[in-house]
């Protein structure tokens, strides 16, 4: 398994914003996974997919960066699942499901990234997540041992799963029970309307800045205009004015710009509603004092 060196990570991830990996590598079936985490073990990686949900910060990733290709690409029709490894895009997940008449997965629509990172932050709304159509995950440990996970065992809720971290996802099977194909499309294309209608796709963005607080609190995007951020811009990053959730790259934004953006905008959500709003991205190379300031772990 080939190492690439100080490869840069912004031209692969959706925000076009992040410095470079120091070791890179691209395993394309599960022997190479599990080669190249016995290669790794005791110093960490991370996985990167699409980076539809990731900022990096500006000094690139010191730990080793896993890009899985190959067979974790694979999406497979059943008569009532869909298999899918870990590295095929949620997009064409979801375009499965329409085309051959599979119900409940509407909820993908627009939703961009991979299987795997789907699986890690439970991908979908407050209400719906790709874990209730897991039927079982697989993944690989630190040690190279394959586990199959069932969603009693994985905890699945908003945005996070009871899985340890450091286990990496390679594929899953998720139930997929057949339907009027007419009755799938309406589903799938009117959310679809309705997504790129109120949503950010013009700009470079990650989706949501924050996760939405629960009751009795409002959605962040309303908590962000609440405290007069939206519109708000650091450098060549703003909060976007339609969509106050969203920070977009207008060109060139660094890292630093989104950071200053949402400590701000943490800052005057705690001193004004005491709302602690926690991050619903990644954030990758940051020091603990900036992770501190805009609220995570």
């Amino acid at each position: 398994m080939r190492w690439e060196r100080d490869v840069p990570l912004a031209p692969l991830v959706r925000y076009r914003i992040g410095g470079p990996a120091a070791r890179l590598a691209r395993p394309r079936s599960i022997a190479e996974l599990e080669a190249v985490l016995r290669d790794t073990s005791g110093r960490g990686c991370r996985v990167l997919g699409t980076g539809a949900n990731l900022l990096i910060a500006d000094g690139g990733v010191s730990k080793s960066v896993l890009i899985l290709e190959g067979d974790f690409g694979t999406l497979r029709i059943g008569e009532t699942a869909i298999e899918a490894g870990a590295g095929a895009r949620l997009p064409a997940l979801a375009q499965a499901a329409r085309r051959h008449g599979r119900s409940g997965f509407h909820f993908l629509e627009a939703v961009p990234g991979t299987v795997g990172g789907g699986l890690r932050m439970n991908a979908g709304s407050r209400d719906e997540g790709l874990w209730d159509r897991v039927e079982w995950a697989e993944a690989v440990t630190p040690e190279g041992e394959l586990v199959r996970i069932r969603p009693e065992e994985a905890r699945p809720a908003y945005r996070r799963v009871g899985v340890p971290a450091d286990w990496v996802f390679v594929r899953a099977r998720l139930g997929a029970t057949p339907a009027d194909i007419g009755t799938v499309r309406e589903a799938h294309l009117g959310l679809r309307e309705r997504k790129v209608r109120d949503q950010v796709y013009d700009l470079p963005s990650v989706g949501s800045t924050w996760k939405n607080p629960g009751p009795p609190h409002p959605p962040a995007w309303k908590i962000v205009n609440q405290v007069a951020m939206g519109g708000s811009r650091v450098g060549n990053a703003q909060i976007h004015a339609r969509h106050a959730n969203f920070i977009v790259n207008l060109g060139g934004a660094r890292a630093t710009d989104v950071i200053k953006l949402m400590a701000e905008t943490r800052r005057r959500a705690l001193a004004r509603l005491r709302v602690a709003l926690e991050p619903e991205i990644h954030l990758w190379g940051f020091d603990p004092a900036q992770l501190a300031h805009v609220g995570a772990a």
